[in-house]
């Protein structure tokens, strides 16, 4: 066999390949990048300065003795907070000091927490912001509006008679 006829296993097809391969490696990334990237598009969620205009869903993050809870609340803007301080319409206003507030606390964390065959949807409604930088709204749990709770209607009701 003389070297003229040799015949070698690369074709011009062949050198093109990787260039081809490491295109489609790009574009097959970038679109997984971007099937991956969160998309927030949430027209009931626009919040005007320190108030809501529509009901607001939230999650429910612990209660503490001063009368108020955190919720989380979704946002469109990624860079707003998402944690809030509210305080629930019909829950009495306490400090962590009196009396009450740990029987305030222990009753707004045992009505909002998920147990564990419960699945609550806890909606926020009138959220607005008040003048300490928390905010306070009417906070409903599968439908039913917190401050129609009986104990909740008598703490607030021995809190005021402690306070005469």
């Amino acid at each position: 066999m003389s070297a003229a006829k040799t015949k070698t296993d690369i074709t011009p097809g062949m050198l093109t390949r990787p260039r081809a391969l490491a295109t489609l490696l790009a574009a097959a990334s970038a679109l997984l990048v971007l099937l991956c990237v969160p998309i927030f598009a949430r027209a009931d969620r626009a919040p005007t300065p320190g108030k809501w205009s529509a009901p607001v869903e939230a999650q429910f993050r612990g209660c503490e003795s001063a009368g108020w809870c955190r919720f989380w609340i979704e946002s469109a803007d990624p860079l707003t907070q998402s944690l809030y301080r509210v305080r629930p319409n019909g829950a009495p206003r306490v400090t962590g000091e009196e009396p009450l507030s740990s029987a305030l606390r222990d009753r707004l964390n045992a009505l909002l927490s998920n147990m564990i065959h419960q699945a609550k949807h806890i909606v926020l409604h009138d959220l607005h912001e008040l003048d300490d930088g928390t905010f306070a709204a009417g906070v409903t749990v599968n439908g039913v509006d917190l401050a129609t709770d009986p104990i909740l209607v008598d703490l607030n009701r021995k809190l005021h008679a402690t306070a005469r």
